[in-house]
């Protein structure tokens, strides 16, 4: 029932797609355990790993356990389909995202040395992407399917802040200085942050999109 199908000939596809999408998305926020789908949140990213930092700083860290809350927000501001090639080109927009994780970090900012660990957390406002979806007719028990490949997606940064716990805990005043060096150079993080967003965004849109296509024939899902 939260499944809207789109007929191949409707006059206004992407309408329908946009529409049919907008349905699915408090599912997908829960998962779908009918579908085998995974609820989107929160959303797992891989270690990130950070060695650089600005001019007046060095900066190693690791950051790990990172979850991400937001995603499932997202909204279509377009969508061109191709059904004869299979083609899906999506503007969407994600108006907030919200990440916890763990960092292990050693420092040299402004003459100050810090080596410690704690939990890091961020929000990013006003963020979006463009993808395309390209996929390709299976034959399943002489039915046809269809299956997408890898989404190529491309992530455009919006406002970013970060605020790392236990950073000087014994002094409030270097910690407060050092946590406003730290956002004033939040596109050091961001820069390396970026690319696993982008991957863990579009594996995990790609098998969400397979889990729902691969159920229904391709002529169920576009009559």
């Amino acid at each position: 029932d939260y499944i809207k199908i789109c007929k191949s000939n409707d006059p206004d596809l992407a309408a329908c797609i946009t529409e049919s999408v907008n349905a699915l998305r408090p599912q997908l926020k829960k998962g779908i355990p009918e579908l085998e789908v995974p609820p989107l949140e929160p959303l797992y990213l891989d270690e990130i790993k950070l060695r650089n930092g600005p001019s007046t700083a060095k900066l190693d860290a690791n950051i790990t356990n990172i979850r991400v809350w937001g995603p499932s927000n997202f909204k279509i501001l377009d969508v061109k389909p191709n059904l004869a090639k299979k083609k899906f080109a999506f503007k969407v927009a994600i108006p907030h995202i919200r990440f916890e994780g763990d960092y292990d970090i050693d420092m040299n900012i402004l003459l100050l040395k810090y080596k410690g660990v704690g939990a890091i957390n961020g929000n990013f406002t006003d963020y979006s992407f463009d993808c395309v979806m390209k996929g390709h007719i299976m034959k399943i028990d002489g039915k046809d399917y269809l299956k997408f490949d890898r989404m190529l997606l491309k992530l455009y940064l919006g406002k970013s802040s970060i605020h790392l716990e236990n950073l000087f805990k014994e002094d409030p005043i270097i910690a407060k200085a050092t946590a406003a060096v730290i956002n004033d150079n939040t596109d050091i993080f961001i820069k390396e942050i970026k690319p696993t967003l982008e991957k863990s965004l579009a594996d995990k849109f790609t098998d969400i999109a397979n889990k729902l296509t691969l159920k229904f024939t391709y002529q169920e899902l576009f009559p």
